[in-house]
């Protein structure tokens, strides 16, 4: 993909809202809690609407029906799988939401940049573990607030210094990886956009600008075969026609969102209590989201060996 697209529009994003923290602290958290909601309209929730036409679109065939209903039986059970042991015991389950989102976050970006192998698995973990762990490092407090809206049950707050020794560890990863100068110009750049938002900010501004815009880029390359030569203007109209083809699912799947505190006991009467119940929506289809995404980075590496 494009290197403009691929980085100027996270790098502006992350400046642009690393700088309004920086500026204007109060402000900012004070709109944290609907920055995270707008995801679940802004490339969010879209960005993973599209995984059931995924496989066809990488085996160049389209998926017909025969193939959709098991793909949605298998893909739902798996949601409803792991919203059962969130229900049954929800710190574990938070926990695993944590470490699969800085395996899923890290190594898409890892994709972008190393083949599959050891440079690859580190800078996958690196990236992960420093969004992760970034936000407890430097806002403890407000960051164990998220962690209380998933599991009530979490306890007091760990001591600062505890993460912020943790940090040792994505920073030898990333070492261990070799990175370029383009790597590490981003890496500094989330982490001083982590550092100087609050925790729904900086993980939100990552989530959209990064992730989600990273993944809606490779799916238009594979959707409508795109390379680094094609024009910004084909890349950006076929981003545009694969919003318009999430809208259904991105609708279907907010419907979900009131249900799940009615099924897991919780009593939402704000909007840091709806954010707790949209992480958990996101988190029970972030696993199989996960999974094929982890499929396609196989059958991308096989296909060019």
């Amino acid at each position: 993909m494009p290197a403009l697209l691929q980085h100027t529009v996270p790098w502006v994003f992350a400046g642009f809202f690393g700088l309004l923290g920086f500026l204007f602290p109060a402000e900012i958290s004070g709109l944290a809690a609907l920055f995270f909601l707008s995801s679940a309209v802004i490339l969010g929730v879209p960005h993973g609407a599209c995984d059931p036409w995924v496989p066809g679109w990488l085996l160049h065939r389209p998926s017909r029906l025969p193939f959709l209903v098991p793909f949605f039986v298998l893909y739902l059970a798996v949601s409803f799988l792991y919203l059962l042991l969130w229900k049954a015991a929800p710190l574990p389950a938070t926990l695993f939401f944590l470490l699969l989102t800085a395996w899923h976050w890290g190594t898409a970006d890892a994709s972008l940049v190393f083949p599959p192998g050891l440079r690859w698995l580190s800078f996958g973990l690196g990236r992960g573990l420093w969004v992760m762990l970034s936000p407890f490092a430097f806002h403890t407090f407000d960051a164990w607030r998220v962690i209380l809206l998933m599991a009530p049950e979490a306890g007091p707050v760990p001591p600062a210094i505890l993460f912020q020794g943790l940090l040792i560890l994505p920073l030898a990863l990333t070492l261990a990886s070799r990175p370029g100068r383009t790597e590490w110009a981003e890496t500094t750049l989330l982490v001083l956009l982590l550092a100087l938002t609050p925790p729904l900010v900086g993980v939100g501004t990552y989530f959209i600008a990064f992730h989600a815009w990273r993944h809606l880029l490779r799916l238009a390359e594979i959707r409508d075969r795109l390379t680094v030569a094609s024009k910004t203007k084909t890349w950006l109209l076929s981003l545009g026609r694969l919003l318009l083809f999430t809208v259904p699912l991105t609708v279907a799947t907010l419907a979900l969102l009131p249900a799940l505190p009615r099924l897991l006991g919780l009593h939402p009467v704000n909007l840091d209590n709806w954010v707790g119940s949209y992480l958990i929506l996101l988190a029970v289809l972030t696993l199989p989201h996960a999974i094929l995404v982890g499929w396609m980075d196989w059958k991308a590496f096989n296909s060019n060996h």
